[in-house]
């Protein structure tokens, strides 16, 4: 039993490194395949539901899948949009703040990271450094699953 774990700790770990290669060298088309995987999942499942005759649960189901595979990168820029601009004016105000003399010295460096993230993530590619961060993780958390399962 104790071997059989120990294969599936090792295989967790290589899948974890895969999965982490993935995400740093196929950026974006990783994120459109996890687009279409889930909007195919969801409109399974929904006409799976529909067909079990849970109507209202199938119908949103299965719009939610329409939605991501059609919308499904157009949805996500305009999130990206929202969210960085959104962390851009906090920035701002936590900023206008410390000039009215109302936050300390450290408020600066927060709402000055604020601003340069929320620009980033808004008008740059934020989404792709976001991804690449991640996947350089789930790398290292890989490669230490790895080392962990043979010492078992």
């Amino acid at each position: 039993m104790a071997k059989k774990s120990k294969n599936s700790y090792l295989f967790s770990a290589l899948l974890y490194i895969v999965l982490g290669v993935v995400l740093i060298v196929f950026r974006s088309q990783a994120l459109d395949w996890a687009m279409t995987i889930a909007g195919a999942l969801c409109v399974i499942s929904g006409v799976l539901e529909i067909l079990r005759k849970n109507f209202v649960s199938g119908a949103c189901s299965l719009i939610i899948g329409i939605a991501i595979l059609v919308l499904g990168w157009t949805a996500t820029q305009i999130v990206l949009l929202v969210l960085g601009i959104l962390l851009a004016v906090k920035g701002l105000l936590a900023l206008l703040d410390v000039i009215r003399g109302r936050r300390s010295w450290i408020t600066i460096i927060f709402a000055l990271l604020n601003i340069a993230v929320g620009v980033v993530i808004a008008f740059g590619n934020g989404l792709d450094q976001l991804l690449v961060v991640c996947g350089a993780l789930l790398i290292v958390d890989g490669l230490l699953g790895v080392i962990a399962s043979f010492k078992k």
